[in-house]
């Protein structure tokens, strides 16, 4: 990927968003996270769009419309970029009970299934990669204590991951996309 200036304020926008946030259980800007996922789209494809919208995945999910609305990433990176952020934006929860989350990642899970473009399914792979990444980071650090992190257990979380991948599976997505997904997966499992 070349360098634009269209890229560069993306990533000024994504840092200034998530300026102020960290990852779960951890003092990691939260910025660390869009970033990564940017780097592991380029893995399997070469597109500005994409690139743009793996910065700024999280930001209609996780961002005040007052910090950054809709429109706002419509005006300055357009239509297509949006698009794919909303395909990857999971709904808001309003309570965080774990029947609110479930409800929350079967909505998720539908919507990727309904997807034909590439686009959002690449920044979806790259993001749950890095994710997975994280907590298999994290465990290094505080072992099973990396689950206390999230509103539901160990095995709600593998669940997600594992119904994602059989989403992805039955798209038509870079194979080494699925395969780096499956390693991951297969180091998630094994953590208790």
């Amino acid at each position: 990927m070349l360098y634009s200036d269209k890229i560069s304020e993306a990533i000024i926008v994504s840092a200034r968003a998530h300026e102020g946030q960290y990852r779960k259980g951890s003092t990691n800007p939260y910025v660390e996270h869009p970033f990564s996922v940017a780097l592991i789209t380029q893995k399997y494809i070469d597109d500005e769009d994409i690139f743009i919208a793996a910065l700024l995945h999280d930001i209609l999910e996780d961002v005040s419309e007052k910090t950054y609305s809709r429109s706002d990433m419509q005006h300055d990176f357009g239509a297509s970029v949006l698009g794919i952020v909303e395909d990857v934006t999971e709904p808001n929860i309003t309570e965080p009970t774990e029947e609110a989350w479930l409800e929350r990642k079967q909505s998720y899970i539908d919507h990727l299934a309904e997807i034909s473009d590439i686009r959002p399914l690449i920044v979806s792979t790259a993001d749950k990669i890095h994710n997975m990444s994280e907590i298999i980071r994290e465990y290094e650090n505080v072992g099973s204590r990396v689950w206390d992190f999230f509103n539901v257990d160990r095995k709600r979380e593998i669940w997600f991951y594992e119904a994602v991948l059989e989403v992805l599976k039955a798209k038509i997505i870079p194979q080494e996309a699925i395969e780096d997904y499956e390693e991951k997966l297969t180091k998630l499992k094994k953590l208790r």
